[in-house]
């Protein structure tokens, strides 16, 4: 049961239903976890196409793929994207993690003030004007591989990313790379710890094919189904079968 939280309907076909309340909470912080080819950052874009479509705001911030290559990935399942990016309501930002660490932290190795330095700056940039209803992140993982010093500024820069999205109401999606059949969910664990969702996306081998699957492992403040079950990416996007349960052998 959702306590005194609205919900985000992500229109993704099958996915909704796998909540009790029809969708997730809004402003929850949700981890976007998967191997390779598991379809994560599709899934995170088709629910910005969605809620854009409806009239949202959203915007997406890599760290990975430059905007034209988005664009153009967006644009292969036939979203026409490129009249919210023109309108203002869909802004895409490409980040490089090296100048995030270099500018919050004074140096990629840190120093004895990276804290001090770190707490000035704002962990994302949001123009002023622009109030986003949902961010993703194109990934964490980029992030952590270009820290040295994991254990202290990227730690320290998760907490604040966390807090930051609180902050601005948003609802978030935060790529994280895994396993192919993972056992954890993110690089250092605080992740997990952070985040008030979990959804496991998984590429599953069954004899010489492979089947794609879907899992809402945490939510908060929901009711969801506890069961692994059946995604298909067909050429218009990401489709769920929540009466198909599928089974990962040991």
């Amino acid at each position: 049961m959702v306590e005194n939280k609205k919900i985000l309907k992500t229109a993704i076909n099958g996915f909704d239903e796998l909540f009790a309340d029809g969708g997730i909470p809004q402003g929850n912080s949700i981890l976007v976890a998967g191997g390779p080819g598991t379809g994560k950052s599709i899934f995170c874009r088709q629910i910005c196409y969605n809620l854009l479509s409806q009239g949202q705001n959203c915007m997406y911030v890599s760290f990975e793929e430059n905007k034209e290559r988005i664009i153009s990935s967006m644009e292969n399942f036939g979203w026409d994207i490129k009249k919210y990016i023109d309108n203002g309501s869909f802004l895409i930002q490409q980040i490089n993690p090296l100048d995030i660490l270099r500018m919050k932290f004074g140096s990629i190795g840190g120093s004895g003030s990276a804290t001090e330095i770190s707490y000035k700056i704002k962990p994302l940039v949001i123009p002023r004007d622009f109030h986003p209803d949902v961010i993703t992140v194109d990934s964490l993982t980029a992030i952590i591989a270009a820290s040295i010093t994991k254990d202290k500024n990227y730690r320290l820069y998760l907490q604040q990313l966390f807090s930051f999205f609180e902050e601005t109401g948003a609802t978030s999606f935060l790529i994280t790379e895994t396993d192919p059949i993972p056992t954890r969910y993110s690089e250092t664990g605080i992740e997990e710890f952070l985040a008030d969702g979990i959804i496991v996306l998984y590429n599953i081998q069954k004899k010489d094919t492979r089947e794609n699957a879907i899992e809402v492992l945490k939510m908060r403040y929901a009711k969801h189904q506890k069961k692994i079950v059946k995604m298909e990416i067909t050429d218009k996007g990401i489709k769920i079968h929540p009466d198909q349960h599928i089974t990962i052998d040991s």
